[in-house]
């Protein structure tokens, strides 16, 4: 089964004139919304710390969380992460997820994201779409910094020391159309808000100035850094035994996703050596194992992510290994990002309430 082809990506007579009218309409309700935000941002008391994105999707950013949680806790921080739990099932808000010592809910409870943030780091995370109220109760709990995961809508509901936004190059270069029309959930004139913009998804070897110039003029002017995915490790599933990385080369794999851009996570897998076969789903899908039971096609090994690998049926029976591929988060230039991160996990934050 396919991921279905992204609405603005579609070509036809009259279906790309009726985006454009859809996106306008889009475009006025977000103006109208915004009048109706807070003008001064609650704040924690403690370092804020936000990741995300103007645009659906496939940017980097739940990796590059992580290693800001990871940053914070080799600085002798106590990091939470906080998130919405998108696809997340109702009840109690705020949830703890995890106190850093692995998951203590699954991904219908939570969502995929929080459990995954749960598997991979060692800080706390909770799960609420009221980010001052999960912010409150992370604080309670002993948090001395937080992490927010998907932050930039809400920057007037909860004041961060340290606004970071991530960008693809590819939907950079497709230009500026809002939802529906194209991916943009806000228009590009919002990153001048961000104290940082890295662009993930740029060619091998672009970066500094020459990936400068290759962006459109509304992305020159912030600090820019480049974001880079790499493999970190391999795993068998559903026993999480380590696996080397080198077991991908020259293999067929079956790509198995369920992610807002498939094609990053099949890339690295071919940087690896692998032979790759694409098995895509809806984003956030949740798997059956009747559906995984016919493969589009036959390969040694099926690969998924670690994102995707928390949907998998627990009574799923796959006919041939199952690895699950974790990655990190590579910024360039690294020094002055690293600075820039430590300065704000070092700042003072005004005392609770507004600002």
């Amino acid at each position: 089964m396919s991921s279905p082809t992204e609405p603005w990506r579609r070509r036809g007579l009259f279906w790309t004139p009726f985006l454009a009218v859809l996106g306008a309409l889009y475009g006025l309700g977000w103006a109208c919304a915004r009048l109706f935000q807070p003008r001064r941002p609650w704040r924690a008391g403690i370092p804020v710390l936000s990741v995300g994105n103007l645009s659906v999707g496939g940017t980097g950013k739940s990796v590059l969380v992580r290693a800001l949680a990871q940053r914070a806790l080799r600085r002798k921080k106590k990091p939470a992460i906080l998130l919405r739990g998108y696809g997340a099932a109702p009840g109690p808000r705020p949830l703890l997820v995890s106190e850093g010592k692995g998951p203590r809910a699954n991904a219908r409870e939570a969502g995929d994201e929080a459990v995954e943030h749960a598997q991979d780091c060692a800080g706390a995370v909770w799960v609420d779409a009221d980010r001052v109220r999960a912010a409150r109760a992370a604080r309670e709990r002993g948090a001395d910094c937080l992490v927010l995961d998907d932050g930039f809508q809400r920057r007037r509901r909860l004041g961060r020391d340290l606004d970071l936004l991530l960008a693809d190059f590819e939907q950079l270069a497709d230009g500026e159309r809002l939802l529906p029309a194209g991916p943009w959930r806000e228009p590009w004139s919002q990153a001048a808000f961000a104290d940082a913009v890295l662009v993930s998804g740029a060619p091998p070897g672009l970066k500094g100035r020459a990936l400068r110039a290759r962006l459109p003029k509304a992305w020159r002017a912030a600090s820019l850094f480049r974001l880079d995915r790499s493999p970190q490790s391999l795993e068998s599933w559903p026993d999480g035994k380590a696996v080397p990385l080198s077991r991908l080369r020259g293999r067929a794999v079956l790509a198995l996703s369920g992610l807002g851009r498939p094609g990053n996570f099949e890339a690295l897998l071919r940087r690896r050596g692998a032979r790759v076969k694409s098995w895509r789903f809806r984003d956030h899908h949740r798997f059956t194992a009747a559906e995984l039971d016919a493969p589009p096609s036959r390969a040694g090994i099926i690969v998924t992510t670690a994102k995707d690998a928390v949907r998998l049926p627990a009574d799923w029976k796959p006919a041939c290994p199952v690895l699950v591929l974790r990655v990190k988060a590579e910024i360039t230039p690294a020094p002055p990002f690293w600075r820039l991160v430590d300065a704000a996990l070092a700042s003072k934050s005004s005392v609770e309430g507004p600002q």
